[in-house]
């Protein structure tokens, strides 16, 4: 099972917990502009967990099941729901592939 995760410099930060691995990283622009980190991940224990860390407020840290990240078959999958993600009629997007 792969999952796609985030991160948005200076609102909040995600970091996998035991159990998933990071495949690719990606930097989502918009107009140029990075807006946003996009991770595929691939779930090795279905009862792992994302530390979301809310970087607006001071000690506020949750913890999300992977359940709530998608579930993608494949790491094609992943990809192509994050082409999906970041495509709309004619605007400037691009997606940078960090590793």
């Amino acid at each position: 099972m792969y999952i796609i995760f985030g991160s948005k410099k200076n609102v909040y930060k995600s970091i996998p917990v035991d159990g998933i691995d990071i495949i690719e990283m990606y930097h989502y622009k918009f107009y140029g502009k990075v807006q946003l980190e996009l991770n595929i991940g691939k779930v090795n224990n279905i009862k792992s967990k994302i530390k979301v860390i809310d970087c607006t407020q001071k000690n506020c840290v949750n913890f999300i099941s992977v359940k709530f990240f998608g579930n993608f078959n494949s790491i094609d999958a992943a990809r192509n729901e994050i082409k999906t993600l970041i495509s709309y009629g004619n605007l400037n997007t691009d997606m940078i592939k960090i590793f």
